[in-house]
């Protein structure tokens, strides 16, 4: 198959928008006798009459206009192509800038920028681990191109401008000690454990903490939930090591600590599957996202969905 020379292309187009081949090479800068030829040989090629002479120049025959039209099209996607090209080689237009959870940042963020590292020419990212809540405000205010987060909680409202691609579901789980006072029970209520701190990297269940912030789960007993919420999961890692507090997270977050023995898992049954989260990818439906934000998207949306042990 023969392919088509974009610079005749241009010539034809150029000669359209002028309707004269002498104003036409001189915008081109080329000898009138060199468009001649240029236009001439495209026919050729296509075997279409795509100009007809007049008296006042030149006119489009009703197949060269389908043709311009076309040729158009054609050339605006490949100067895109070449634009876009270049902003990866050379990092033009290379400022990236989005969000992570704390859940999700724990997981993937390290690996995220490694790629980055290794295979961007970005000049500058810039991430910001902060709850769901606040990273959708930063993405309604433009001030981050997209966020991976937890989106169990978001209502309809929340995503009425939003795209989301949905990644996987994780399990959020109630985890402690060896030897902590709740290591060896079997079915342990939900009263038992808000005895003690809970720990979160952020409000993991914020539509549940709010409801329980001020009241025990038994309504004539006023209590207070003792919940320290910090985005720093080492950090929480470290107090539930030397504390009887207990930390609420996935159990991405503490798999090795699982696997060692050094964390166990609360034996606690969850109603229709309510332990289980999911974790998806945000941007403004209305934003023109560059191609770096794209290519760095793509590559977290591949890397969770593969980690799906």
């Amino acid at each position: 198959m023969k392919t088509l020379n974009l610079q005749k292309l241009l010539h034809a187009l150029i000669v359209a928008q002028e309707h004269s081949l002498l104003a036409a090479s001189k915008k081109l800068h080329i000898t009138q006798s060199a468009l001649t030829r240029s236009i001439q040989s495209l026919e050729d090629e296509l075997s279409i009459k795509i100009f007809r002479r007049k008296s006042t120049g030149i006119e489009l025959t009703a197949e060269g206009q389908i043709i311009i039209n076309k040729a158009s099209e054609l050339l605006s996607q490949a100067g895109e192509l070449y634009a876009d090209a270049r902003a990866l080689s050379s990092g033009a237009r290379s400022v990236l800038l989005f969000g992570m959870d704390p859940v999700t940042a724990d997981i993937f963020l390290t690996d995220t920028l490694m790629d980055v590292v290794k295979h961007s020419n970005l000049m500058q990212v810039q991430v910001k681990v902060e709850s769901r809540s606040t990273l959708m405000s930063l993405l309604q205010d433009h001030s981050i191109d997209f966020f991976v987060a937890d989106i169990t909680d978001f209502s309809n409202i929340d995503m009425r401008d939003i795209h989301l691609t949905q990644l996987r579901q994780i399990r959020g789980s109630f985890y402690v000690r060896q030897g902590h006072p709740l290591s060896n029970n079997t079915k342990v209520p939900l009263q038992q454990i808000y005895e003690y701190h809970i720990l979160t990297p952020t409000n993991v269940h914020e539509s549940t903490w709010e409801s329980l912030r001020w009241n025990s789960i038994d309504d004539e007993a006023w209590q207070r939930k003792r919940q320290i919420v910090c985005p720093n999961i080492q950090s929480l890692k470290e107090i539930t090591r030397r504390t009887n507090a207990i930390f609420a997270t996935a159990d991405l977050n503490v798999s090795t600590e699982f696997e060692t023995g050094e964390f166990l898992r609360i034996d606690h049954q969850v109603a229709n599957h309510g332990d289980l989260r999911t974790l998806g990818i945000l941007s403004l439906k209305a934003s023109n996202l560059s191609i770096h934000s794209q290519q760095v998207m793509t590559d977290i949306i591949e890397k969770i969905r593969g980690n799906n042990s």
